[in-house]
């Protein structure tokens, strides 16, 4: 069944320091995700854009079947 669902397109990502929101594409986070050979209990990061500190992602699935959810870090 899980061709039936739509693939989804963005990964929300929050700002930790200055709360900017950025969509990025869900096919560059699992790119990283597959590169990150590191902690799997951490998601694929980026820097903001707007003051340099670290992006997290308002929910996604990781390769590996963690969960990763904002509201777990804040």
């Amino acid at each position: 069944m899980d061709h039936l669902r739509p693939k989804k397109t963005y990964v929300n990502y929050h700002c930790l320091m200055c709360h900017e929101e950025e969509k990025i594409p869900y096919n560059v986070v699992e790119e990283f995700d597959l590169m990150d050979g590191g902690d799997p209990t951490t998601p694929p990061r980026f820097s903001c854009e707007q003051c340099g500190g670290e992006m997290y992602p308002e929910y996604y699935k990781g390769i590996h079947g963690h969960e990763y959810k904002l509201s777990d870090v804040l």
